[in-house]
């Protein structure tokens, strides 16, 4: 099916200012804007992710009560369960929060049910055989949210059930001790989209905060964090936000991991060694962990990720991609049933196959090989006698969770997300299930059932280089949420094109005058007669590295090519493009306005006006770090006017006693730190239609005040700082810093740029955070650091852009 190309549309005024602050290309500061990194510090924590960004997992409103129970567990020394599932997200979540658990000497037991006998989630013969044993604590990990019955029956037999999930919740939760998943309203956590592992690995912050490092040795959340990435990619969550801190700092340390049979499976994939991409473990390693669960039991995945015996790991590892060949025989099998049966009719909108001789633990992933062929939502049924179980995947647009609602009265159960979900039912069911589903896609636009592929960037041959990859490698990792940038080159000139690999299935191309560039197009062979008619072509690819021999050369892999793409322009996506010049004359015309008044500190008197006219005031806030508009407050006044009580008369100021208090008012306090900062605050008081304003505060400029605000750290401070870390690891290394203050804000920014210098290494925390120093024997210049550099920049320009706000004021006030 031939794909609409559509060219993402780019908020100029944005991509110009990242490019200018962090002196980026323009194709990757385009991207970058495109991705709504509305500003130069976003980029910098996009680009350069800190560990010291993750929130506290005591933001979870249920964490305390959980660590409550937690620590009488260990002092009683009561037996705890942990449920998983098995699916890579759940096996890893398991292994993580077992370890953690036995490392700080709970009577931990790892459990996760079979796919086949007992399906996913939390089960009543499991319970009951877990209180028969003598076990006082579940932790169900990637599973639970769902279980209310279950739960019930748990609290029956004297057993407390701590829920760490994060699949959408039901209306109605279970009644567990406590319920950790992000998703549930008024969790009290700030991001939403955790994987399961990345829930179980927030209790386990909490817990080796609360009850670990007592010893001499310290144990580390860092050392995790090749577990969580593993998770964490494998089940598709969006890499953006924590997410991304968690698989960029945890694909470095899966290069280094101190998990024998994680590191038997790099070994196995042969990617030990070698730094790794996101890609790379979704496609080699967690399919392997995936394959065991898939097939037979995930408790070989289980034990792989938990043996401390490095020759018994590299024994599982083989066995595991025994298991994964197999799974991909079976696959392969069910596909070109799937495709047979498919080709038999119209393509409908949304595909429902059903069979009794498919393996249910494969045909989520065959659904996956079919929405990939067809662009259609794939609803894939292992019928199992009068009963039947179902995997659904999405497209774009189309919710597979809220679709299966509308048949609920068909299902006996169904669970999951809005790209893929579970489902079982009666196996007579499914011709009601194919006819309700398809029946209530006539709801949706014929357009959404036609491929898209979004093109980030047009680009020409010139402008293809290494240095172009390496800054795009700098948007890694990528995945689901944060896709790998396409570029798109049209009328490209085809030097040569040839079929290779073992069945000439895949396309080989060089490009240009002298064939100077290299491109692969994967699974294209049988379009070569087609291609290979046209002297020039249209091509969507991405870049990455080819090596041989030891040398790196760049090379286009190719998404789509035709000798003609229909190119269109994106739909508008949120953004709101204001031109440059259009911001300046906005400003400009503001300052020119009658309605706005530029006054002293000294001659601001906050009581003159009465409590019915406060009520009329708002306030922008340009003295704090973060600019911000509100309504009156006296406390707020009383911070920066401390004797404003003792004026009593009128403002002595003539324009202010013409002011109609009563048609609104914006005070805004302290000067901006630049002409945007200045036109956000016209532009949200306009929105509250406030016309009248009084700048307050602009006499002098108060340096010290505007470096604070720009997060800048001067070079003698940072040393200083230096000094007082060195100190501390010279007596122990790693050691512990305390954050828990605002007078430690400027420590927090040092460690960001020491950390981006490699002069040491976050291994977890909160308000107290343990550091690892990093010996240098170099001497580092601290302008490679984007943080510093791009503060210091601010804070220059800041001051410059006052000095200038200032006289223009005089001159404004002189000509009054």
């Amino acid at each position: 099916m031939k794909r609409i190309w559509a060219l993402k549309s780019t908020p100029e005024h944005m991509a110009k200012t990242i490019s200018k602050s962090l002196c980026l290309s323009t194709i990757v500061s385009d991207i970058l804007a495109q991705r709504k990194l509305q500003d130069p510090e976003k980029v910098i924590e996009f680009l350069h992710p800190t560990v010291l960004s993750l929130a506290s997992p005591f933001c979870f409103q249920h964490m305390k009560r959980v660590i409550e129970r937690m620590t009488l567990a260990l002092k009683s020394q009561e037996k705890v369960l942990v449920y998983g599932d098995y699916d890579v997200d759940g096996v890893t979540s398991t292994a993580l929060l077992y370890k953690v658990l036995t490392d700080l000497g709970f009577q931990a037991v790892a459990y996760i049910p079979h796919r086949q006998d007992e399906g996913y989630g939390l089960h009543e013969g499991a319970i009951r055989r877990a209180a028969k044993a003598n076990v006082k604590v579940i932790i169900t990990v990637d599973c639970g949210v769902t279980a209310v019955s279950e739960v019930t029956i748990a609290r029956e037999l004297n057993i407390d059930v701590i829920i760490t999930d994060h699949h959408e919740p039901p209306e109605l939760l279970p009644e567990a001790y406590a319920i950790l998943n992000p998703k549930i309203a008024d969790s009290g956590y700030p991001f939403r989209d955790l994987a399961g592992v990345g829930v179980a690995f927030k209790l386990a912050q909490a817990l080796i905060q609360s009850l670990g490092n007592g010893g001499t040795e310290f144990q580390t959340e860092r050392n995790l964090l090749d577990l969580v990435a593993l998770g964490t990619i494998a089940d598709l969550v969006p890499l953006i936000g924590e997410n991304r801190v968690f698989v960029y700092h945890g694909l470095r340390q899966m290069e280094k991991s101190r998990h024998p049979g994680l590191d038997a499976l790099l070994e196995e994939c042969g990617l030990k060694n070698k730094p790794l991409k996101a890609g790379q473990i979704g496609f080699m390693v967690a399919p392997r962990i995936n394959a065991a669960g898939r097939m037979d039991s995930a408790r070989e995945g289980l034990e792989l990720l938990l043996t401390e015996d490095s020759a018994g790991a590299a024994e599982l590892a083989r066995l595991l991609t025994k298991e994964n060949q197999a799974r991909q025989d079976t696959e392969k099998e069910i596909l070109t049933e799937a495709i047979a049966m498919l080709e038999k009719d119209p393509l409908p909108r949304v595909i429902v196959l059903s069979s009794d001789h498919w393996h249910h633990g494969v045909i989520g992933i065959v659904a996956s090989r079919l929405v990939e062929r067809y662009y259609r939502p794939v609803f894939m049924i292992s019928e199992e006698g009068t009963e039947a179980k179902g995997s659904a995947r999405g497209i774009p647009g189309y919710p597979v969770l809220e679709q299966l609602k509308t048949q609920a009265d068909l299902l006996i159960k169904f669970g999951g997300h809005s790209a893929a979900a579970g489902f079982s039912l009666l196996t007579d069911n499914i011709p009601g299930l194919r006819e309700g589903l398809n029946q209530q896609a006539k709801a949706f636009e014929e357009s959404l059932f036609q491929e898209v592929l979004h093109i980030d960037r047009k680009v020409s041959l010139n402008e293809i280089s290494s240095e172009l990859l390496h800054e795009l490698d700098q948007l890694g990792p990528f995945g689901f949420g944060n896709s790998g940038p396409i570029l798109a080159t049209q009328g490209l000139e085809v030097y040569s094109l040839n079929a290779v690999g073992k069945e000439r299935n895949h396309l080989k191309f060089r490009f240009g005058n002298h064939g100077e560039h290299e491109g692969i197009a994967f699974r294209l062979g049988d379009r070569i007669s087609e291609l290979s008619n046209s002297p020039r072509l249209d091509v969507a690819f991405s870049l990455d590295w080819n090596t041989f021999q030891g040398l790196d050369k760049v090379q286009l892999m190719i998404k789509d090519i035709l000798p003609k793409a229909d190119l269109v322009k994106d739909d508008y996506d949120g953004f709101l493009e204001n031109d440059e010049n259009q911001v300046g004359e906005q400003i400009a015309v503001a300052q020119e306005s009658d309605d706005i008044l530029w006054m002293n500190w000294e001659d601001f008197f906050p009581d003159a006006w009465s409590v019915e006219e406060r009520r009329q005031i708002w306030l922008w806030d340009a003295l704090q770090s973060e600019s911000q508009c509100q309504p009156w407050e006296d406390n707020l006044i009383r911070k920066y006017f401390p004797s404003a009580s003792k004026h009593k008369q009128s403002p002595s100021h003539a324009d202010l006693n013409n002011l109609r208090v009563n048609d609104g008012l914006g005070l805004i306090l302290g000067l901006p730190l630049s002409e945007e900062d200045f036109e956000e605050a016209i532009k949200k008081l306009h929105e509250l239609g406030i016309y009248q304003m009084v700048v307050v505060g602009c006499q002098e400029i108060q340096e010290e005040r505007v470096r604070k605000r720009c997060r800048h750290l001067t070079r003698d401070e940072l040393i200083q700082f230096y000094r007082e870390l060195r100190s501390l690891g010279h007596e122990r290394n790693p050691f512990e810093v305390y954050l828990d203050s605002e007078m430690k804000q400027g420590m927090r920014i040092a460690l960001e740029i020491f950390e981006e210098l490699g002069l040491i290494r976050c291994l977890g925390g909160s308000e107290k955070i343990t550091l690892e120093l990093i010996p240098v024997n170099v001497k580092l210049d601290l302008d490679t650091s984007v943080r510093y550099r791009y503060s210091k920049q601010r804070y220059e320009q800041a001051i410059s852009f006052q000095r200038a706000f200032i006289e223009k004021l005089k001159l404004r006030g002189e000509n009054r």
